[in-house]
């Protein structure tokens, strides 16, 4: 395969240009749960800083699927 084809899924940062998934990194939040569990996670550049996204790890609310509201029940 030539160069062009190996970097075709490598990633590339938008600031610095530096290529590759190894480059990309994680870190949990500073906020935690009362479990210690962080809220979320930031993926960034390993390189200059360049946040990619921010991804929730901690989420509140019902712990099952959707609820079924039927009117008339007083729920």
């Amino acid at each position: 395969m030539s160069d062009e084809q190996n970097s075709i899924a490598d990633p590339r940062c938008p600031i610095c240009e530096v290529r590759g998934m190894d480059k990309i990194v994680s870190r949990p939040s500073s906020e935690t749960a009362k479990r210690g569990q962080p809220w979320f996670f930031v993926a960034q550049c390993a390189d200059c800083g360049h946040i990619y996204g921010v991804f929730a790890k901690h989420t509140f609310g019902p712990p099952a699927g959707p609820q079924l509201v039927v009117k008339g029940r007083g729920n």
